[in-house]
C-alpha cells in the first residue's frame, strides 16, 4: 500500500467509526462493549430468597444456582465496491475516501436492523399485541393518534410489574413517531412545543422529550413483516412493490431486472418470487435460467443495495398460499395482480421498549478493517470495510424488555 493509501486508510477508518457510533441507534439504547472480541461469557446467579416469620432460633437457607449465556462476536457486516479510476478522476471530490467514510454509515444501519430483532420472538421477553388491549392475542395491535399513549403506557405498565425500573427507552417507527406528534398536537400536551420548534430528527434523537418517563427514539430498522396471499398463478404483467422495489411476473423472460417467470403452478411461481427475494450473498442479487417451474433475474446493482440494508428474507409457504417477506426496516407494499384475492396484508412492525442497556450490543473497534484492493484485470480499486458485531439479550435481562406488535 502506498504511504498515501496508508493516510487515507487511517484517515477513512476514523471517520468511517465516528459515522457508525454517531449514527448507530443502538449505540445509544444497548450496552455496547467496543472491547471485546471472540466469545463472551455473562455468568449469572440465582435471585436469592427472603424468608419472613416470628423470631427462632434456626433460619432457613435457600439454594443457590449459578450458570451462564455465550455469545460468539462472529458477524460481520460487509460493505465492498470497485471504483473505476476513470470515476475517480471524473469527479471533483475524493470518490475513494467518499465511499469509504459512507461504509461506516450503510454498515451502521445494518448493525441497528440486526440488534433491534434481537428481542423478536424470543421466549422469556413479553411480546405485546392486540390481545393486551382487548382484541386477538398474536394479532398486531393498530397505532394511531388517538391510542398511541395507550401503546406507551400498557407497555410500560408490563415492565413494572417484571420489576424493571430503570429509566426507559423505547423505539418506534416514523409511523408511529407520527402518530405521537399527533397526539401531542391534539392533546396540547407541553412536550410539543419542543417537537414543534425542531421537528422529529432522525436516528439517535428522542422524539420530542419523554413520555411518561420514556425515551422515544425514531427509526427505520425495526422488524417489519407483511403476508402476501398469492394462490392464482399472477397474469402476465402483475407486479408486486415493496420498499420501492419493483417485480414483474411474465410468461417470457425478457432479460429486465426484476423478472418472475409465470411456472406451470402457483406455488411454484411463489417459490420462484421467494428464492428470487431473498437472493445468495444480498436480496435479489441472483438470477436463475428460466424452465417449466423456475426462472428470474436479478435486480439492478440500486435495488439490491436497497434491499441489503433492510437485510430482505421471503418465505413461501405452499399450504397456506402466501409468501412471508420480512424486513429488518421499515417499508411499505403495493401490488397490481390480477385475481382480486390475491393481495397483502398490512405490514406489521415490531416496536421495542425496555431499560436502557437491557440489550447487549458488541461491536469491537478493532473489528474494522478497510482495505484498498488492487483487482487484476480491472482498472480503479476495490474498497472493503468490514465490521465485527454481534448482539443478545442475555437471560437476566430479558424481563426488562418488551416488543409490541403493531401496525
Amino acid at each position: 500500500m502506498s504511504t498515501t493509501q496508508d493516510a487515507r486508510k487511517k484517515f477513512t477508518i476514523a471517520k468511517a467509526q465516528e459515522n457508525l457510533y454517531s449514527r448507530n441507534t443502538a449505540n445509544v439504547v444497548c450496552d455496547v462493549d467496543t472491547s471485546k472480541t471472540g466469545t463472551v461469557y455473562n455468568p449469572f446467579t440465582s435471585k436469592g430468597a427472603v424468608s419472613d416469620g416470628t423470631a427462632t432460633v434456626a433460619y432457613p437457607v435457600a439454594a443457590y444456582t449459578a450458570d451462564a449465556d455465550s455469545l460468539q462476536i462472529n458477524r460481520r457486516a460487509t460493505f465492498a465496491e470497485h471504483i473505476d479510476s476513470y470515476d475517480d478522476i471524473s469527479v471533483d471530490f475524493g470518490l475513494v475516501s467518499d465511499r469509504g467514510m459512507n461504509a461506516g454509515k450503510s454498515i451502521s444501519q445494518r448493525i441497528d436492523g440486526f440488534t433491534f430483532n434481537a428481542p423478536v420472538g424470543v421466549a422469556g421477553i413479553t411480546a405485546i399485541d392486540a390481545g393486551d388491549f382487548g382484541g386477538t392475542d398474536g394479532a398486531p395491535y393498530t397505532s394511531s393518534n388517538t391510542v398511541i399513549d395507550d401503546i406507551i403506557n400498557v407497555s410500560l405498565t408490563e415492565l413494572f410489574v417484571q420489576d424493571a425500573e430503570d429509566k426507559k427507552f423505547m423505539l418506534v417507527s416514523p409511523f408511529e413517531a407520527g402518530d405521537l406528534r399527533s397526539y401531542l398536537q391534539a392533546s396540547g400536551n407541553n412536550v410539543m412545543d419542543e417537537v414543534i420548534r425542531n421537528g422529529i430528527p432522525s436516528a439517535v434523537t428522542k422524539v420530542g422529550t419523554t413520555f411518561s418517563g420514556v425515551d422515544v427514539f425514531m427509526t427505520n430498522n425495526l422488524t417489519n413483516e407483511v403476508v402476501l396471499t398469492m394462490a392464482t398463478n399472477p397474469a402476465n404483467g402483475d407486479t408486486i412493490t415493496f420498499a420501492g422495489v419493483t417485480y414483474t411476473f411474465l410468461a417470457t423472460l425478457t432479460g429486465g431486472a426484476g423478472e418472475i417467470h409465470i411456472t406451470a403452478s402457483v406455488d411454484a411461481t411463489r417459490a420462484n418470487l421467494a428464492a428470487a427475494i431473498t437472493g445468495v450473498n444480498f436480496p435479489g442479487d441472483t438470477a436463475e435460467a428460466e424452465g417449466t417451474n423456475t426462472g428470474y433475474s436479478a435486480l439492478s446493482a440500486d435495488d439490491q443495495a436497497k434491499l441489503s440494508r433492510l437485510g430482505v428474507v421471503a418465505v413461501n409457504v405452499d399450504g397456506d398460499d402466501t409468501l412471508t417477506i420480512t424486513c429488518q426496516g421499515t417499508f411499505k407494499v403495493s401490488e397490481t395482480l390480477t385475481a382480486g384475492a390475491d393481495v397483502f396484508g398490512l405490514v406489521y412492525r415490531y416496536l421495542i421498549i425496555g431499560d436502557y442497556g437491557s440489550i447487549n450490543l458488541y461491536m469491537p473497534s478493532q473489528g474494522m478493517d478497510y482495505k484498498e484492493i488492487d483487482v487484476s484485470g480491472k482498472h480503479g480499486q476495490e474498497l472493503k470495510m468490514s465490521q465485527l458485531y454481534n448482539a443478545t439479550v442475555w437471560s437476566k435481562m430479558k424481563d426488562r424488555l418488551a416488543t409490541v406488535k403493531v401496525n
